[in-house]
């Protein structure tokens, strides 16, 4: 390719006159980045923006281990209430399932225990 302004010879290429700094064709356009996408490779499975609920799910989860299942059971229980009128406020913070899975087996476990606690001391009278 030949310089329009100056006629110097230039490879195919260039951008700019090897002789005269001339452009002799405009640089393509850059190409913007890409935009950041959010790493959501789990899919919504952890709901990450409604934390009663997922504390209240692994509360439950815990409460299945003898001993502390009255504590953890009814906190979970509770909790999971809390984040069920969450999800309702907020329905794209998720923790729908996770704040049924806190009220359920929270529930049996935290009341569950109590009951037994109350059978123990009953039988134990006897």
């Amino acid at each position: 390719m030949y310089c329009p302004k100056c006629g110097a010879q230039n490879d195919d290429n260039s951008y700019k006159c090897v002789s005269c700094s001339y452009l002799l064709h405009a640089k393509p356009a850059r190409q913007m980045p890409r935009p950041i996408q959010s790493d959501d490779s789990l899919g919504g499975l952890i709901p990450y923006k409604n934390p009663y609920s997922l504390i209240s799910y692994y509360l439950a989860v815990f409460s299945l281990i003898p001993g502390i299942g009255l504590i953890l059971g009814s906190i979970a229980f509770f909790l999971g209430m809390k984040g069920l009128r969450f999800y309702q406020e907020h329905p794209e913070s998720g923790g729908k399932i996770h704040s049924w899975v806190g009220i359920i087996l929270g529930g049996i476990c935290g009341f569950g225990s109590i009951i037994l606690v109350i059978f123990i001391i009953i039988m134990s009278q006897q």
